[in-house]
């Protein structure tokens, strides 16, 4: 009877054995996971996973945040490992290896510095400190990676930096955002690494547009990613269609019938337009001058042409009781100025904002696209108000910025005086809601000349070698109306020679705004046809705990976490040993 025990005791050992050999030789071979969380971390895009399955040669990643840094900084490493091993996972040819640019001896390190200034990395000061807020060390931190493939290679800033203030980034509130873009930013690397030839983008002239030096840091940001250059319709029959975005920052003159035609006729063919456009020649030159300013419209002949495809810009001014500053002199007497930063309410701060109703329907305080998922506010200087239009075809419009629910309207002719800071305006005065300020526009466009198209213009086309298309193939348009939001400003202390500014830095308030981003997401979401720009609406719940609770607590629940167990542990052996006795007896 024993022997019978102890033969079917070793079978079943056995096969136990057995099958956890089987099982752990297969998965060897086959990777899986199952990702239970509610917001879905550990879960990437596919098209991710689709970039890295076609690397065609070795992808070497090197990580500089090795070293050991304050609890923060310790889930930033850990977000970023457990994001690359998951890509090696899919592909063995990825390489990772981490670095610490300052592990060397005193002129290695400075060395390693120099080097990596040279490639726009820059370190930044951690201060790691103990309980009760004394400091206890400082440290330099690299957060960036490199990631190279073939002869190319780019550089990825792992930490979301957003704001021109300083913030405390061993706060876990901090890092968060970084965290929720880890994925979209190397796959937006291994994505540019992986073309064969970089996206073409133009900036249009002819009609007053911005130029040098104001769009200075934006071109030094396209430069970056792209092939771009200026295009007059002056000078062209037509706009080429293997031009992947038209951008028109703050246009001032009339669009002739052709230039409007040849806008048409590309968007037909698939193109996509960002429109930046100021409705009203609001002059903040003349304002600050004479202190009052009366704007009138620009006639610009375009409201029926964005009519055709879905939108109005109203020719208004929106007022925002959420807005930046400016300097004003507050001193009784010039021969004494006293310069003090005031709400300036015509310069909205910008956001993805949904309407009470949309975010009551939805659950969602903020517009849950990838342009604008995790973005700054944005700095707006005069803007207007935006209608979306119902089209014959369908074609799907999705606002991406709007003014916050303390806004007004104002419609020509208005004073726009710098007295209204001194009129001790109430937040309960701005009552219109939020106002749409930049919309996107996706679909099939019907075109604006058809059933108007003249013989002229056929004839045109005819030259090309091109028909005239009626219905338009899948595009995209982005209507903005603030021609400034691509404007950087100048640097005000540098009078001789003007110095441009990063784009969205406010030199008033020395706070850096989303305006740099938010424009080159517009673009990366029109070329992106492979789905990575998706990777942006992760977005990684954070779960902080108490700090000042877990501290007082702090012996309750080590005594929970580590005794309590082996409590429970002691009283389980001690009732089986009580059951064994009374029923096999002594």
């Amino acid at each position: 009877m024993q022997n019978s025990r102890f033969t079917q005791s070793l079978v079943s050992l056995v096969l136990i054995l057995g099958i956890l050999i089987f099982v752990n030789i297969i998965s060897s071979f086959y990777y899986s996971d199952i990702d239970l969380t509610e917001d879905k971390r550990f879960t990437l895009n596919p098209a991710t996973y689709n970039l890295v399955e076609g690397l065609e040669e070795v992808l070497t990643i090197e990580v500089l945040l090795e070293g050991d840094f304050p609890s923060s900084f310790k889930r930033l490493q850990s977000a970023t490992s457990d994001l690359l091993n998951k890509l090696r996972s899919h592909n063995s040819s990825i390489q990772i290896r981490w670095i610490d640019p300052m592990s060397g001896t005193e002129e290695e390190n400075v060395k390693n510095g120099e080097d990596l200034a040279k490639d726009g990395v820059y370190p930044i000061n951690l201060t790691n400190s103990a309980r009760g807020g004394n400091v206890r060390s400082a440290m330099l931190a690299f957060p960036y990676a490199i990631v190279r493939y073939k002869l190319e290679k780019r550089i990825i800033p792992l930490l979301e930096t957003t704001g021109g203030y300083n913030k405390d980034y061993t706060r876990m509130e901090a890092i968060n955002p970084s965290i929720n873009l880890l994925e979209y930013k190397f796959a937006n690397a291994i994505q540019k690494l992986q073309m064969k030839s970089r996206p073409r983008m133009v900036l249009m002239t002819g009609h007053g547009e911005l130029q040098r030096p104001w769009t200075e840091s934006l071109e030094a940001a396209m430069f970056e990613y792209y092939d771009y250059a200026r295009l007059n319709l002056n000078d062209v029959t037509h706009i080429d269609t293997n031009i992947h975005v038209v951008i028109i920052p703050k246009p001032i003159r009339p669009f002739p019938e052709q230039h409007l035609f040849m806008i048409d006729q590309y968007m037909m063919n698939g193109g996509n337009v960002i429109w930046l456009v100021d409705p009203l020649n609001m002059e903040a030159d003349s304002l600050k001058r004479a202190g009052i300013f009366m704007p009138n419209e620009h006639k610009l002949d375009i409201s029926n042409f964005l009519f055709n495809y879905g939108v109005r810009i109203n020719p208004n001014l929106i007022s925002d009781w959420e807005c930046s500053v400016i300097p004003v002199n507050v001193s009784p007497t010039p021969e004494n100025p006293q310069i003090e930063s005031r709400k300036w309410f015509y310069h909205p701060k910008a956001y993805p904002y949904m309407t009470p109703l949309d975010a009551q329907e939805t659950g969602h305080n903020t517009i849950q696209h990838p342009i604008v998922q995790n973005l700054d506010f944005v700095d707006t200087r005069y803007p207007a108000s935006i209608d979306t239009i119902k089209t014959v075809n369908y074609i799907k419009k999705t606002p991406l910025l709007r003014s916050s629910q303390y806004s007004k309207i104002q419609y020509p002719p208005v004073r726009v005086s710098i007295d209204i800071m001194d009129k001790g305006l109430k937040q309960s005065s701005f009552t219109k809601g939020n106002q749409n300020i930049a919309v996107l526009l996706e679909g099939s466009f019907s075109s604006y000349y058809k059933n108007r198209v003249s013989a002229e213009m056929l004839e045109g086309l005819k030259k090309l070698g091109q028909p005239f298309r009626e219905q338009g193939r899948p595009g995209k348009m982005i209507v903005i109306a603030d021609g400034d939001i691509a404007k950087n400003a100048l640097d005000p202390t540098n009078r001789r020679k003007p110095t441009p500014l990063p784009l969205g830095l406010n030199p008033f308030d020395g706070y850096t705004y989303g305006n740099k981003d938010f424009l080159m997401n517009c673009m990366e979401y029109m070329i992106d046809n492979k789905g990575i720009i998706a990777a942006r609406n992760k977005e990684i719940k954070l779960r902080p705990l108490d700090q000042e609770r877990a501290f007082v607590e702090e012996t309750k629940w080590q005594l929970i976490n580590m005794v309590l167990p082996i409590l429970v542990l002691a009283a389980f052996g001690v009732f089986y040993v009580f059951l064994r006795r009374r029923r096999f007896g002594m």
